[in-house]
C-alpha cells in the first residue's frame, strides 16, 4: 500500500477518534521520535508549578453578555432615592447620548449567611452558598463592546489572535490524566466570540480547550461508529501499527508530525474509554441530579455542565470552562435577567455545595463573571427599558482553594456605577490572580511567537490581588 492510500484510509476508516482526539494523541506522542534540531517537543505531561500552588484545578463559568450585577448581587439602596431621575453624575455607557435616567433594582435584597451579604431575590440558591464566596467588587475593563470585552476577559487582550486562559494553564501545567484533553470546554449557550473563548491562538493546538457535550457523544465523532464493532477498531488499530514499522523502515523522516506518531491510536482509544465513562452522568445519585436541577427542563442542561465540570476536575482536568451567553440586556431587562438567573442559580450552587461536600473546593477554584458589568441607568425611556454596558465597575466572583471565604475586595459607588479608585482591579489582575494560585508567575509564564516572548498578560499593568488569599 502506497502512503497516499495508507492516508485515505486513515480518513475513511478513522473518523469515529474525532479531529480533536487525533490532534491530542498525535501531540501527546511527539516525544516518542526525536525532535529534530531547532523543534521544541509539545505534550500534556504534568509539569512541575514555579512555586507552591494553592489549587490543582480551575472551573470558569464563563457569563457571556454583560451580567447586571446591581441586580444580583451588588445591593444599591440609593439607586431607588433617583429612580426615575437623572444621575447625579454623568454615566457613560455604549449609547452615544445615552439616558441619564436612574433604575433602580426592581428586585428585593436580603443578608444572607454569616457574611450578611446582600443577595436579590432572582439567586435562592446562590443565597445560600454566599459564604464560600470570594467578592471582587471593582472589576473594570478598558473595552464597551462584547466582541472586544470577551477577547479582554478570556484571552487578556481586547483583539482576536491570543490564547484563552485555559489555554495558558494547559501549556504551563499539563494534565494529571493523561487519557482527557487538559482544557475542556462545556457550551451552554454561545457568546459573541463563540469558540475563541476556548481557543489557543498560536500555542501549540494541543493546548486547545476541548469541547465535549453533555448529552450523546461527549467529545465530537470521538465515539466508535455504530457500524463498526470493537473488535474491527482493535484490528484497524494493529493494521496502523504494522503500517508504521513498514513506515520506519522506509524512513519517512520528512513526515515526521503525522506519520511517525499514527502509530499510537491506542492511546486515542483510550481517551475514547475515559471521555466516555466521565461523561455518562447516569452514575450519579438521583439526589445529586435533583441537586444540579435536573428534574427542570430551564435548569437541565446549564446544572449538567455544571455537574460535568465536577466530574472533569474530580478526574484530574486542569481547567474547565463553561459557557453560558444570555446575559445582554438592553431591553426587558424585567422579564428577561429572571428567566437566566432561574436557568443558572441551581447549578451554580449546586456546584459548589457539591464541591464542598466532597472535599475538592479546597484544591479547585470557581471564577463566575463576565465581560462587564450594566449601568444603573436605563438605556432608553421605552415601555421595557434596560440596562446598557457598564465596563467602569462591576462584579467577579470567586470560590475554592486559597482564598478568603465571605471577603469582600473593592466597591463601586454609591450607584453602582464606577470602582472607587485604589480598589480597581482588571481582566489581567484576575488572569494573574489565577495563575498565581495554580503556581504560575504570569510574568514568566511565556511562548515565543514572531520573535517575541508572548503571555497571558502581554505587556498590560497587572498584579496578583494577594488581598484575597487566606
Amino acid at each position: 500500500m502506497n502512503l497516499t492510500s495508507r492516508r485515505q484510509m486513515l480518513r475513511s476508516v478513522a473518523t469515529g477518534f474525532g479531529s480533536t482526539a487525533l490532534a491530542w494523541m498525535l501531540h501527546q506522542q511527539r516525544l516518542s521520535a526525536a525532535p529534530t534540531v531547532g523543534q521544541h517537543a509539545y505534550d500534556l505531561l504534568p509539569k512541575k508549578p514555579g512555586f507552591a500552588p494553592k489549587i490543582k484545578s480551575v472551573i470558569y463559568l464563563y457569563m457571556g453578555g454583560g451580567p447586571s450585577t446591581v441586580d444580583m448581587f451588588d445591593a444599591k439602596p440609593v439607586l431607588a432615592k433617583y429612580d426615575g431621575q437623572d444621575a447625579p453624575m454623568h454615566l457613560e455607557g455604549r449609547r452615544l447620548g445615552g439616558s441619564q435616567k436612574v433604575m433602580a433594582s426592581p428586585w428585593q435584597f436580603k443578608q444572607y449567611g454569616h457574611s450578611g451579604r446582600w443577595v436579590s431575590e432572582l439567586l435562592p440558591n446562590f443565597a445560600n452558598v454566599v459564604d464560600h464566596v470570594t467578592m471582587l467588587r471593582s472589576v473594570t475593563t478598558d473595552r464597551v463592546d462584547h466582541s472586544t470585552a470577551q477577547f479582554t476577559a478570556v484571552t487578556g487582550r481586547g483583539i482576536a489572535g491570543y490564547p484563552s486562559i485555559g489555554a495558558w494553564a494547559s501549556y504551563g501545567l499539563g494534565t494529571e490524566n493523561q487519557d482527557l484533553p487538559a482544557f475542556i470546554a462545556l457550551e451552554d449557550t454561545y457568546t459573541t466570540i463563540r469558540n475563541r473563548i476556548w481557543g489557543c491562538a498560536f500555542l501549540p493546538p494541543i493546548y486547545q480547550g476541548t469541547r465535549m457535550n453533555v448529552e450523546g457523544s461527549p467529545i465530537f465523532d470521538v465515539a466508535r461508529p455504530e457500524d463498526v464493532t470493537e473488535q474491527q477498531q482493535k484490528t484497524f488499530l494493529r493494521l496502523v501499527t504494522d503500517l508504521d514499522r513498514v513506515q520506519k523502515k522506509q524512513n519517512y523522516s520528512h513526515d515526521l508530525d503525522l506519520e511517525a506518531r499514527i502509530s499510537n491510536y491506542e492511546l486515542a482509544a483510550k481517551m475514547q474509554l475515559a471521555a466516555s465513562n466521565v461523561a455518562d452522568l447516569s452514575k450519579e445519585t438521583e439526589v445529586t441530579k435533583k441537586l444540579y436541577g435536573f428534574d427542570d427542563a430551564q435548569t437541565k442542561n446549564f446544572g449538567a455542565c455544571c455537574l460535568m465540570a465536577r466530574r472533569l476536575v474530580e478526574n484530574g482536568v486542569r481547567f474547565v470552562t463553561v459557557v453560558n451567553g444570555g446575559w445582554d440586556h438592553h431591553t426587558n431587562i424585567k422579564e428577561d435577567l429572571p428567566k437566566v438567573c432561574y436557568n443558572t442559580d441551581k447549578g451554580v450552587a449546586a456546584l459548589i455545595t457539591d464541591l464542598h461536600g466532597r472535599g475538592l473546593l479546597g484544591q479547585t477554584l470557581v471564577i463566575w463573571g463576565g465581560e462587564f458589568g450594566r449601568l444603573p441607568t436605563v438605556e432608553q425611556v421605552i415601555a421595557k427599558p434596560g440596562r446598557d454596558h457598564n465596563p467602569h465597575g462591576f462584579s467577579v466572583w470567586m470560590a475554592g482553594g486559597g482564598l478568603k471565604p465571605g471577603f469582600d475586595f473593592g466597591d463601586t459607588d454609591e450607584l453602582g456605577y464606577s470602582a472607587i479608585e485604589q480598589y480597581k482591579v482588571t481582566h489581567s489582575d484576575v488572569h494573574a490572580t489565577i495563575l498565581h494560585l495554580l503556581g504560575l508567575d504570569f510574568k514568566t509564564l511565556t511562548f515565543e511567537h514572531e520573535g517575541r516572548d508572548e503571555s497571558l498578560i502581554g505587556i498590560n499593568p497587572a498584579r496578583v490581588i494577594k488581598e484575597i488569599f487566606a
